[in-house]
């Protein structure tokens, strides 16, 4: 496994899976991914409907979708690095696989705080989109 090819497959296991803060009229503790989607809903509700308030919304959830990519990609690639440093090849793609492994199954877990979904307080990576 390649050092791009690594830090590729941590950053986005981290993205889909990693709770962040952010902030979108409510904070809330879920994965970049959710970030991403609710920015992008309420971007077509602005483009349809207008307001500048909506605007403010949008442009924040942009800027934290950016900063936290950003963020997860120096971790990645931080983290494949010392991925590296493993010599023999096997033993390099089992560390990465694992720590991918590890990543979604401690989000099978209600470590989420979704205070903007319409069904729970606290979800799982699967009830994420309800």
């Amino acid at each position: 496994m390649s050092r791009t090819a690594a830090r590729r497959w941590l950053w986005l296991a981290a993205l889909a899976t990693m709770p962040v803060p952010f902030y979108l009229g409510e904070v809330e503790w879920a994965p970049v991914m959710r970030l991403a989607f609710l920015t992008s809903l309420l971007s077509l509700v602005m483009i349809r409907e207008g307001g500048s308030s909506l605007i403010r919304i949008c442009a924040l959830g942009t800027v934290q979708t950016a900063v936290y990519a950003g963020l997860f990609m120096l971790a990645a690639g931080l983290a494949a690095r010392g991925a590296m440093r493993i010599r023999e090849t096997p033993l390099r793609i089992a560390a990465v696989g694992t720590a991918v492994f590890l990543l979604f199954a401690s989000s099978a877990l209600p470590i989420y705080q979704t205070p903007l979904s319409s069904t729970r307080l606290h979800s799982k990576l699967w009830q994420l989109f309800e």
